[in-house]
């Protein structure tokens, strides 16, 4: 979870710094990072 937070922190960077396509990929994967790790904990609760 912390390592998607951090992806995502880096892709607002690099959007605040005008790099346009790369920012948009790493926000991006940031996201999915969280949603994938949400998803795997939720199912190792059960």
């Amino acid at each position: 979870m912390i390592i998607g937070l951090i992806i995502v922190a880096v892709g607002a960077a690099l959007s605040v710094a005008k790099i346009e396509p790369w920012a948009d990929y790493v926000l991006i994967a940031g996201a999915v990072v969280i949603i994938i790790r949400g998803f795997i904990r939720n199912h190792e609760k059960d």
